[in-house]
């Protein structure tokens, strides 16, 4: 009996620490990846990794219509979801070795690396939106809350999809997602497109703030780009996984 293709899926956003009791994130809540992986129990087995714990007790083990079995592991840092693709991309046996990746997660692109408490900001001379900082570290299990002032150092974290071609050697189908915030969409295109092709993904899924949370009332109910190597096609929140299935479906 040919075997099942074996997907992998990670979706929701990774969390950083600032200290024992804050840290920082963003909005995302890994419903895209979540569809994704239940869609894809249509053609194979899908491993979904999710930083959101309510998904991950949903659907811990789940049968779907199309045969496929989805198992599920949470992860909260960049540093954990790094370690848990990482595990899977290193599998010597045929049977676990995963054949596609969608990196829907919301991976932080910096890490927290130190706070500050401001003691004086001055205009840098001769230089345009910029100032000089005396700053004093303050950096502690929990950070003070009588200043008024903190800063946090944000250091660049690595590129997770970018292991992926190099690092890894993984010679799958890889499926990068991409966000933007304030271009057109025909900039979102040109920057995507260029983005799938650095990485060596075969798809790209790309949108903008605007069009992943459209306004109240307007018609659509978001939306996003489909982007390979022949091209872009727009395509309707609602039909993104089946679309993106569908794809994947048509390399098999």
């Amino acid at each position: 009996m040919a075997r099942k293709p074996h997907i992998l899926v990670t979706a929701g956003p990774t969390r950083q620490q600032i200290d024992q009791v804050r840290d920082w994130g963003n909005i995302f809540t890994g419903q895209t990846g979540l569809d994704l992986a239940l869609a894809f129990l249509e053609i194979g087995d899908v491993t979904l990794l999710t930083s959101n714990p309510q998904h991950a007790e949903k659907y811990h083990w789940h049968d779907g219509k199309g045969g496929g079995m989805l198992g599920v592991e949470t992860f909260r840092s960049h540093e954990e979801l790094r370690d848990l693709l990482m595990k899977r991309m290193m599998v010597m046996r045929e049977e676990d070795r995963v054949d596609v990746v969608a990196m829907t997660a919301a991976v932080a692109d910096y890490r927290p690396e130190g706070t500050y408490r401001i003691v004086e900001k001055k205009p840098a001379p001769q230089e345009a939106r910029r100032e000089v900082w005396v700053v004093e570290d303050v950096s502690a299990e929990k950070v003070k809350s009588n200043f008024e002032e903190i800063a946090v150092r944000g250091v660049r974290t690595e590129k997770l999809v970018d292991l992926f071609r190099g690092t890894w050697g993984f010679k799958g189908i890889l499926i990068k997602f991409k966000l933007e915030v304030g271009i057109s969409e025909a900039e979102l295109v040109k920057v995507a497109s260029a983005s799938r092709t650095a990485s060596g993904a075969d798809l790209m899924v790309a949108n903008t703030l605007a069009m992943a949370r459209p306004k109240e009332g307007e018609a659509g109910g978001g939306a996003a780009y489909r982007i390979d190597e022949c091209g872009a096609g727009r395509v309707g929140r609602k039909e993104l996984a089946a679309r993106v299935v569908e794809w994947v479906r048509g390399r098999q």
